[in-house]
């Protein structure tokens, strides 16, 4: 733990059930475009279980005669009612604040549509929290490594903090510290598999890590 606390002095985040709790509507949504196709509707414990990133491997084995093109313009039709139920996650703000105010470099990491995030951070308050947003990535394992080397952030002093495996794995791809939370889309079972460094129940118990 003590690279949790003394060496981690960037810090990448997930957006999505890290964050924010978009689970709900997304889960909404989702089931939404799944109506559109004539299929049943999933239950939160089958849409944990079965939704991965990048998104296009799960729309491929639940809807695979539609297209990427047109479940992007359906989601979009049927989320954006959707953004004003989005909230923050237990401990999140607290984060937030201990790492600026500790003087930490914070990013975001996200699959995340732009004006998405724009519009949720905004009404959450928690913008002006991140240097810079990188949104709208569909494999973060890819995106990783031209960050660091973008943002002159050292490897080893940075964590990537997530709720899936796509995250780990990006931590990994990027060489950093690998930071699992339990609030959002990937359950305990999911996640142990992917071997995070740090398993924590939210942001709020990784502030209290940090701070020791």
């Amino acid at each position: 733990m003590g690279r949790v606390s003394g060496m981690s002095r960037n810090i990448l985040l997930d957006w999505s059930g890290t964050v924010a709790n978009d689970l709900p509507p997304v889960l909404d949504a989702t089931n939404k475009i799944f109506a559109e196709f004539g299929r049943p509707p999933l239950s939160l414990e089958e849409f944990r279980r079965h939704f991965r990133l990048p998104f296009a491997g799960f729309y491929a084995e639940f809807l695979p005669e539609a297209t990427i093109e047109g479940l992007e313009t359906l989601y979009r039709r049927f989320f954006d009612g959707l953004q004003d139920t989005v909230t923050l996650l237990p401990g999140a703000l607290a984060f937030l604040e201990f790492c600026r105010d500790s003087g930490r470099r914070i990013f975001l990491l996200s699959t995340i549509q732009g004006d998405h995030f724009e519009t949720q951070a905004t009404r959450l308050g928690v913008r002006h929290f991140f240097e810079h947003a990188y949104v709208g990535v569909m494999d973060k394992r890819e995106r990783i490594a031209s960050i660091l080397q973008e943002r002159e952030l050292d490897p080893a002093r940075t964590m990537f903090v997530g709720d899936m495996v796509h995250d780990i794995e990006t931590a990994r791809h990027g060489g950093v510290m690998s930071v699992a939370v339990l609030t959002g889309f990937d359950p305990l079972e999911k996640l142990l598999p992917s071997t995070p460094d740090v398993i924590v129940p939210d942001l709020g118990m990784l502030r209290r890590l940090m701070e020791t």
